[in-house]
């Protein structure tokens, strides 16, 4: 009979620490998404918290996935990936740890903060993953105003040869015309004003 109140006793404490830590987590997980619920990070963070791990790390492969459009984010999001796998199978793991009952309370906590602690650290890397999407994005923006700027130039130069060209063939042959006229008149009334 003690055995079971002190085995019951265990099992209240484990319950007790598995919920702590959920609830840390959860408090983490929202505190961290504030209105950016639709962000990766967010979804990656939600299913991690519901223990629900192998949609976590689909959804972070599906999504760099679909982001090849720009190939240099997942170039350089590749080594993120890797990492917030390995931390999302850590968090597993130690969530899940086969005979954590029989641990002492120390090492219990122990595991737990080390939960945490990989859950911080999935959380730089998904803010580092979507720091280098906002790059590619920025630099696939650049690169397009400077596509849009260098047509909108040869577009100015083509319009300027093309005006300069149309001036010279027609209004300066009238302008040469003018001018040998205006002369004319000029050395007309000349002579006629000497022949006086």
């Amino acid at each position: 009979m003690a055995a079971e109140i002190v085995s019951l006793t265990e099992h209240n404490h484990i319950s007790e620490m598995h919920e702590n830590l959920k609830r840390k987590l959860q408090e983490s997980h929202r505190k961290e998404i504030g209105e950016r619920i639709d962000s990766i990070r967010a979804t990656v963070m939600g299913a991690v918290v519901a223990e629900n791990y192998e949609n976590a790390k689909d959804e972070l492969t599906t999504y760099i996935g679909y982001k090849s459009s720009y190939p240099a984010f997942q170039v350089r999001a590749e080594r993120y990936v890797e990492h917030c796998c390995d931390l999302i199978q850590a968090i597993q793991v130690k969530r899940n740890f086969p005979g954590l009952a029989s641990l002492s309370l120390a090492k219990q906590q122990e595991i737990h903060e080390k939960v945490l602690e990989h859950f911080e650290e999935l959380k730089q890397n998904l803010k580092q993953i979507e720091k280098v999407e906002r790059e590619s994005k920025v630099n696939d923006l650049r690169s397009t105003v400077w596509v849009m700027r260098a047509a909108c130039q040869v577009v100015v130069a083509i319009i300027g040869v093309w005006l300069f060209i149309d001036v010279r063939a027609g209004l300066f042959s009238s302008f040469l015309t003018v001018i040998d006229a205006s002369v004319d008149e000029a050395s007309t009334w000349l002579v006629g004003l000497i022949n006086f």
